[in-house]
Parts: C-alpha cells; sequence; structure tokens
C-alpha cells in the first residue's frame, strides 16, 4: 500500500516532465515555443527578479516574523519561485539544461510536501528513507520506457541527421565561424547542405561543392540532443535520490552521515572533471553527463536541507566544523584559501549588499527593519562577526595557498584536461592507415606514458583506444572482436601502468620518511586500507579501493605501503567493468561517425547506443568511488 502509494506520488513529477519537455512528448513544441516567441523578455524577467530579491534582502525580509508579515514573505516567495520557472522556460533555447536542474530542485519538495499532508507524525529522515524503492523503481521504468521508445521508431533514434533535424526545428543558429564554405550563399545564415524525406525516411542532401564536414556547424547546438536524453537525465536524477534516501537513512550517527555526504560530493566533482574531458570527442555525451552531475548535486543538497531542521542543522552545522577543526586544523588554511579563489567576487558584492542594508537601517525608512546594532559601523552585525573571523585567519598563509590553488586550476583544467584531449585526438588523426599491430604499439606506449601523469584519469585514456583499435580491426577481427580485443589490451595496460607505478615509484619513495609522514602512513585510514589491501583473493572493499580511487595515486600508495604485487593485481583485475562500457562507448562514437557515399551515417543507431554505454561507465564511475568512500568509514 505505502510502496504503492509513494510510487504514484513519485513519478507524478517525472511524468508531467518527460510528457512537456522531451522528445517523447511535446517538449519540442511547448519547451522551444515559448522561449523562441517569448525568450527576448528572459533577460527584462531576470533583471526584474534580481531587484525583486535584492529589495526584500534590503528590508530584511527574513526576520518578518509577525502573521502579517509572514502571509507577505511567503507570496513573495511564491513570486520568485514562479519569476523564475517562467525565467528557466524563456532562455531554454540558450541554457538547455535548465529544466532538468529546476526539476532536480522541485522534485524533492514535492515528495516532502506529501510527507507535510499525509505522514506529518513521521520523523523526515523515516519518511525520506520510504522513498528508496520508490524511486529506484520508477527510474528504472523510465529508462525501460526511453529505450522502448528509441528502438521503436528509426526517426527517435540519435545520429548526424537527427542532430541536424533538431538544430533547425529548435531554431538553433549554426557557427559558420570555421567553416564559411558551409553557407549555402555568401553572407547567407542557410547551411549549403538540408534534410530530405524520401518514403518516411530522413536522410542529408550534400549539393556539388558542399563538404560533408559542413554539418559541424551545430556542433555547438545541444539543445536537441538534451530534448532527446531528457527521459536519462530525469531516470538518472531520480536514481541518485533514491540512493541518497538510503543514503539517509535513521540509522546511523547524525554527524558523520553530513560528513559523508560532504566527501562522495566532492568524488563527484572529481567525476564531473573527468567527463569533460571526454568533450573533445564526445561533446553531446560530455555536457548531458555534466548537467547530469549538476542536477543530481542540487537534488540530493535539497534532500539533505529539509531532512533537518533548522536546530538539527545548526547543530549539525557546529558539530561537523568542530570535528574538521580537531582533525584537520593544521590544514584549514588550504580550504580558506579555496575560498578565497572561488568566492572572492561574491564576497565583495555581500559586503556592498550588506553595506546598502546597514544604511537603510540607520536612516529607518522601513519599520520592519532590524536595528543597527549598539556599536555601529559600516556593515550589518552579521556581517561584522563574519569579517571578523576573516580577519582571525593567517592570511599569509591563506594567500600563499589561494596561489597554489590556481596554479593547481590552471595545470588541471586548462593544461592537463585540454593537452590529454588534444594529444589523444592527435594520435587519433596520427594512426588512423595503420595497421592494427603497430596501433597497438603505439596505444600501449601513449597509455603507459599517460598513466604515469598523476592529474590524468584512465577513462579518457580508455576512450582513446575504443575509438582508434575497432577503427582498424574491425577490418580482420570485426566489430565485435575489436572491442573485445581493445578490451583486453585496456586492462593489460592498466595492469602494467599499475604495476610500475607501485614498484617504481610508490616503493622507491617508501624509503623516504619525509614521503610516508606526508601521506600519513600510519595513520588509521593507511593502516585500515593496508589491512583490507593485504587480505588475499577478492573482496568488495578491496576492489573499492583499488578501481575508485583515482588511478596514480592509489598505485602508488600501495607501493609505498609495500604490498603483494600480485593481491593488487589480482584486487584490479574488476577494472574490466569499466574498461568494456567506455571501449564500446568509443568504438561505438567511432562508428556514428562513419558516413556512406552520400554523407549519411552508415550506422545510424550507433549515436544512440553510444550515450547508453557512456552513462553506464558514469553510473560504474561513480559506484566505484562511491564504495571507496563508504568502505573507508566502516
Amino acid at each position: 500500500g505505502t510502496f504503492a502509494i509513494l510510487t504514484v506520488w513519485s513519478g507524478i513529477p517525472p511524468f508531467c516532465f518527460i510528457l512537456f519537455f522531451t522528445q517523447m512528448g511535446f517538449g519540442e513544441h511547448i519547451y522551444y515555443t515559448i522561449a523562441l516567441e517569448m525568450g527576448e523578455h528572459g533577460y527584462a524577467l531576470a533583471l526584474g527578479l534580481a531587484v525583486f530579491m535584492f529589495t526584500l534582502y534590503m528590508l530584511d525580509a527574513d526576520e518578518w516574523t509577525s502573521h502579517c508579515g509572514s502571509i507577505f514573505l511567503d507570496f513573495f516567495i511564491l513570486t520568485i519561485v514562479f519569476g523564475l520557472v517562467l525565467l528557466v522556460l524563456l532562455i531554454a533555447d540558450r541554457f538547455p539544461y535548465g529544466m532538468v536542474c529546476l526539476f532536480a530542485v522541485f522534485h524533492p519538495l514535492w515528495l516532502l510536501a506529501f510527507k507535510l499532508m499525509f505522514y506529518g507524525e513521521k520523523d523526515t529522515r523515516t519518511f525520506v528513507s520510504w522513498l528508496s524503492g520508490p524511486l529506484f523503481f520508477i527510474s528504472i521504468v523510465i529508462v525501460v520506457a526511453w529505450t522502448a521508445w528509441v528502438f521503436s521508431d528509426p526517426d527517435n533514434e540519435w545520429n548526424i541527421v537527427a542532430r541536424v533535424v533538431a538544430a533547425e526545428r529548435t531554431g538553433c543558429e549554426p557557427n559558420y565561424e570555421n567553416y564559411e564554405n558551409c553557407r549555402k550563399e555568401p553572407g547567407s545564415e542557410e547551411t549549403c547542405f538540408y534534410v530530405e524525406k524520401n518514403d518516411g525516411k530522413e536522410s542529408l542532401k550534400f549539393p556539388d561543392g558542399c563538404d560533408q564536414n559542413c554539418t559541424r556547424v551545430y556542433n555547438d547546438c545541444l539543445n536537441g540532443f538534451i530534448l532527446w536524453i531528457g527521459p536519462v537525465l530525469i531516470s538518472m536524477t531520480t536514481f541518485f535520490l533514491s540512493f541518497f534516501c538510503t543514503f539517509l537513512r535513521t540509522e546511523g550517527a547524525r554527524e558523520k552521515d553530513v560528513l559523508n555526504f560532504g566527501v562522495v560530493w566532492i568524488f563527484l566533482i572529481f567525476a564531473m572533471w573527468v567527463t569533460t574531458s571526454l568533450a573533445g570527442t564526445a561533446a553531446g555525451v560530455a555536457a548531458a553527463l555534466a548537467a547530469l552531475t549538476l542536477a543530481s548535486f542540487v537534488a540530493s543538497a535539497m534532500f539533505v536541507a529539509v531532512s533537518f531542521s533548522k536546530a538539527e542543522r545548526n547543530q549539525n552545522a557546529a558539530a561537523v566544523f568542530e570535528r574538521l577543526r580537531q582533525k584537520y586544523g593544521k590544514h584549514l588554511d588550504v580550504g580558506r584559501a579555496l575560498f578565497v579563489v572561488t568566492c572572492a567576487p561574491i564576497v565583495l558584492l555581500y559586503l556592498g549588499f550588506s553595506t546598502v542594508n546597514q544604511f537603510i537601517r540607520r536612516i529607518g525608512i522601513f519599520p520592519c527593519s532590524q536595528p543597527p546594532g549598539e556599536e555601529g559601523g559600516l556593515f550589518t552585525s552579521r556581517t561584522r562577526t563574519q569579517v571578523d573571523v576573516m580577519k582571525s585567519w593567517d592570511r599569509a598563509k591563506v594567500y600563499t595557498f589561494a596561489v597554489y590553488w590556481g596554479i593547481a586550476f590552471m595545470i588541471m583544467q586548462v593544461i592537463v584536461a585540454n593537452l590529454t584531449v588534444v594529444f589523444l585526438s592527435w594520435i587519433i588523426e596520427a594512426t588512423e592507415g595503420l595497421g592494427l599491430a603497430p596501433i597497438t604499439a603505439i596505444m600501449c606506449a601513449v597509455g603507459v606514458m599517460m598513466f604515469l601523469l598523476p592529474p590524468v584519469p584512465g577513462v579518457p585514456v580508455y576512450l582513446t583506444l575504443g575509438i582508434v583499435l575497432p577503427a582498424e580491426g574491425h577490418k580482420t577481427l570485426g566489430w565485435a572482436g575489436s572491442i573485445l580485443y581493445c578490451t583486453g589490451v585496456g586492462v593489460v595496460l592498466k595492469l602494467f601502468s599499475s604495476a610500475l607505478q607501485q614498484k617504481g615509484i610508490g616503493q622507491n619513495l617508501s624509503h623516504y620518511v619525509k614521503v610516508r609522514q606526508f601521506v600519513g602512513i600510519n595513520s588509521i585510514l593507511m593502516k585500515a586500507m593496508r589491512l583490507v589491501l593485504d587480505k588475499e583473493g577478492l573482496s568488495v572493499p578491496k576492489v573499492s579501493i583499488l578501481i575508485g580511487g583515482p588511478d596514480w595515486p592509489t598505485s602508488v600508495l600501495c607501493g609505498i605501503m609495500r604490498l603483494s604485487l600480485p593481491q593488487i593485481m589480482l584486487g584490479t583485475t574488476p577494472i574490466i567493468f569499466l574498461i568494456f562500457p567506455t571501449c564500446l562507448s568509443g568504438a561505438l562514437l567511432y562508428m556514428a561517425s562513419v558516413k556512406d557515399e552520400t554523407g549519411n551515417p552508415e550506422f545510424a543507431w550507433a549515436g544512440t547506443i553510444s550515450a547508453i554505454t557512456l552513462s553506464v561507465t558514469a553510473i560504474v564511475q561513480f559506484g566505484s568511488m562511491i564504495g571507496k568512500k563508504l568502505r573507508e568509514d566502516v
């Protein structure tokens, strides 16, 4: 009874979203009719909302505690919510992920509204734990329904033809910056190619002088792709909500749950960086995965926020900060430096707002404003307290670490990520036409070199193997054989690189006391990891640590702890469950790019399957990282 009721209630928002805002329903008609016909009012609405919220802040709306003040405040909040929904609709053509993120924010509120109406006497955490099963069931139903819809009609599959058709239907403007010859006529905004429909089948037509690569003018247009894959994004968001409903179970220490949640999302940020590193070969998929990560983050943060009362949130926040101060007190300046680097402009803006707010309090033009405080000053009492806390920091250390954070960002995001994509893209072009054996040797050498670089993740390497090796190997081994061959090469490459990292780097570093001290070799965490990894055979904790952790640091730590190489290699072998879907995704991406003599895709279904397999890859990577963290806390 309860399961069925919660399933029906939980399924209403996903059903409505899929019906009105995806290609499975009326998404293209509703979503973009509003955006294209009224989109020019979006910026005016955004400005109006900003001014309205600024005014409420200046008038201390959060302190309106009287009965009349609460009514006005609730009305204003509803007005802001309605305005934000309308704003997201108006700018949908420029920010196609907006509705997915909006769904992720409001879905938890919808579920908790049901709790307030029918289960008001139940503890919020208990009710949230009940939602795990229904949400998981709904996520599975959505994926099954979407898969059936995709393969029920060839027009529902995603390929280059579908991308062009979707771009034209959604009003996406072609980008001729590097493709001036792709215009129909000089100065024209129309493309030289067009879509023709014969016997119900759509195909691309390229007149004489129109290059088949001209379809790249729509490479930046992801509107149609987000509409097409929208149900998958909703399914994945619902799946993550199910996971966090289990995560926020009633048992266990609440402070520990909050800390675990924060660490899990640190891993999710890392996962977002990994997916964006795929942008060079799968821009649409990487963007979709980034949108999924963002939407899941917002949804899960909402669940955490509403699962505690205000008193519990304050209590847990105080407990978390105290634990962080005790455990990481010597390293808090690193976190403060990250805050300075990322939030400095916001802090300056906040200080400006606080100054205006204090001025309004002083002149007393609004009777509901708070008093300016006995000590006066330029800022409000709350802001003065926050400024005093920041003044107590060791600013020389904080600013030094802030510079280090900036350098790290440049290395990781600008140099490593971009250089990795450019280098692997060059490898793909340079190896074209060589035999399978030379290509395999080149890719193995490149792979080992990439694995020996600390910041480089393994997923882009496996994806490149999946693109390069089957492109040549299918001629002799067939597509299935070449994908299996690619997977085998990836497994051997990973094991060989891990052995080099463990024995060649980690074990040699283990002789240095400073290195052992830096990694905390005698800490409880390291002792627990040693205990788990030193056991013979395979176990879930052992596999979670070896696969869920970042490649280079995990292998090098095993060397520093001088663990058994054969046992570490055995525990790493399940990496095949990550390598296989990644290589399969790479092969499908290549197959989706293969065109016949008319310029139309030879494997029209490959783009669709690649989107699914890349999602599976993200799930496997995410699951292994979550398993690693949870096993460390056991």
